[in-house]
């Protein structure tokens, strides 16, 4: 008998007839793991040792969707490997009716893939909320080996990637990968500057800043300096700066060629940020959104950030807008530099010519959407001096909430606590009684202004915004927030997409893209998206509905 090592490690010898790389895919994760991609990756190559092996992120180009459009066939692969999915309930859309369906979310899958005559091996694999492909292909011609890149999967990658960035629509966000966002790009498509309250010249200067940047790539290069230019919109929160942006990027889509917008929610280290501007490089000229920078440029990426915005690289073409709710805690090589940000717009509190202006906006979008509630012009100069000190959001919310009221039934004086007319001789002089939106309108105002008070009485009061000929037309821009109104009730707002739901038949899939990052958020973020769904094209029979290039886990309709 051979002599045992002390320290030999002894390992149960598995059957792995039937599970594949499954089995793998167990062990890797249940165990700690510094890289699961290296560990999945390298055992896939021992067990392909002629196949050449290439690793594509599920949130780069998505080789499932882009088969789901028509491009390709796919086909589990079931005889010699195992599937990892949820099973689940998709309840049924809550606008278009319909019945609910079942659904499963696939976390790893071996495919057999086809694009034109050529035919693939894919694994697709979920570790945590990212999504990995492994296509696997035999070397063509003497130039290839397993260690080298395979032109036909390049050529897949080609076609995949420019229908997916070229032919989808939506807008680019990046929150720590790059997805396009469908819903957002409506959002977008529907703020028009007449929709806007503005000072006519301020808005002007808002346009022209932007239109003339793009026009001036010869005036730059003339001069000798680098083609590229920054806007910092700061103020309190709740007045406008994100529908301003909106705006803009609405105006530089319509140009010809149109100038895409890379929108930033979220890039927390130094890796992240690079992408950023490697892709904003690469589809210059371009519009580059920092939503909330003081989020994204923080003490340990402060440098790199500065780095990357002064161009070490060439950032030609690129307008960068930030928003902030905090100037005064922005690093000053960030809000004091020009080279940087050219030029801050201040969102205040808006004046009472503008609340005016603001309360006139709702009264014509009631009467657009032939909402039946009563509301005179002579409402709006009140409305406007009892929401002294009120944001765009908060006077938004009183609006909403006041015609809520109103929509839930006809005795609604009473249930908010106010007297019908009729019975009260006491406000038969004042003709503003008469009207039951101003009695709950007044009702909803001091509820906001309790709530207000009871958040911020330790904090100074914020100034409202003074009266356009008194400040700069460059530090006071300020938008109304628009399309949220007592007919748009919940269930279709907020999220980063919606989904799709077939009420005709029950064998359409359809995907989903989980947007938490957070094992914490996996349930309630679960339970959000599967209440949004919306109708996407369908190019097939397997089709799916596209949530963005990159979309985590996914829903099929079985």
């Amino acid at each position: 008998m051979g002599r045992v090592e002390p320290f030999t490690f002894v390992e149960g010898v598995k059957d792995t007839a039937n599970n594949g790389g499954f089995d793998d895919y167990v062990d890797i994760l249940s165990a700690k793991v510094a890289d699961v991609d290296i560990q999945f990756s390298s055992r896939l190559r021992a067990q392909y040792p002629e196949m050449i092996v290439t690793t594509v992120p599920g949130g780069n180009v998505n080789l499932i969707y882009f088969a789901d459009l028509g491009y390709a066939h796919y086909e589990a692969d079931t005889e010699h490997d195992t599937l990892s999915r949820w099973r689940g309930f998709v309840p049924p859309d809550v606008k278009r009716g319909g019945e609910g369906h079942l659904g499963e979310m696939i976390s790893y899958a071996k495919y057999k893939y086809k694009f034109g005559d050529e035919f693939f091996l894919l694994y697709y694999v979920k570790f945590s909320y990212t999504i990995i492909q492994y296509i696997l292909k035999e070397p063509r011609g003497d130039s290839e080996t397993p260690n080298t890149h395979s032109s036909e999967t390049d050529k897949l990658l080609k076609a995949a990637g420019d229908v997916l960035y070229k032919q989808v629509p939506g807008i680019f966000v990046y929150d720590r990968i790059w997805a396009k966002d469908l819903t957002l790009l409506k959002e977008v498509q529907k703020m028009t500057w007449d929709k806007v309250i503005l000072d006519e010249k301020m808005k002007e200067s808002l346009v022209q800043v932007s239109q003339k940047f793009f026009d001036s790539k010869n005036v730059y290069d003339n001069l000798g300096v680098p083609w590229k230019r920054g806007l910092l919109f700061h103020g309190p929160p709740g007045n406008g700066k994100t529908i301003t942006i909106k705006a803009l990027m609405r105006t530089l889509s319509l140009r010809d060629p149109p100038i895409p917008t890379l929108y930033i929610k979220s890039a927390p280290g130094t890796y992240y940020i690079h992408s950023v501007f490697d892709f904003a490089r690469y589809m210059s000229p371009c519009l580059l959104v920092l939503e909330d920078v003081e989020t994204i440029v923080t003490p340990s990426t402060r440098s790199y950030f500065f780095n990357e915005v002064d161009g070490l690289e060439n950032n030609n073409g690129i307008l960068t807008v930030a928003s902030t709710n905090f100037l005064d805690q922005l690093d000053p090589g960030l809000s004091k530099r020009p080279s940087r940000f050219d030029r801050k717009y201040l969102f205040p509190l808006p004046n009472l010519h503008e609340r005016e202006l603001y309360a006139g906006y709702w009264r014509d979008k009631l009467k657009k959407n032939n909402v039946k509630v009563s509301f005179p012009k002579m409402l709006c100069a009140p409305m406007a001096r009892i929401t002294d000190g009120f944001s765009f959001a908060y006077m938004q919310e009183a609006y909403v909430s006041s015609l809520l009221e109103i929509a839930r039934g006809d005795d609604m004086p009473r249930v908010v606590g106010f007297p019908d007319v009729d019975d009260d001789n006491e406000h038969e002089h004042d003709p503003l009684e008469h009207h039951i939106l101003w009695r709950v309108f007044k009702e909803q105002v001091k509820i906001l202004r309790d709530n207000m008070d009871g958040q911020h009485e330790d904090k100074p009061p914020l100034l409202p915004r003074p009266p356009p000929n008194q400040v700069p037309y460059e530090e006071s821009p300020t938008i109304i927030p628009v399309e949220s109104s007592v007919l748009d009730f919940p269930g279709g707002r907020g999220g980063r997409g919606a989904g799709y739901r077939n009420n005709n038949s029950s064998h359409i899939p359809a995907s989903i893209f989980l947007g938490g990052r957070n094992d914490l958020d996996r349930d309630l973020q679960a339970r959000q998206f599967l209440q949004r769904w919306e109708k996407y094209p369908q190019r097939n029979e397997a089709a799916t509905e596209y949530r963005g290039l990159n979309y985590g886990l996914t829903w099929m309709t079985h």
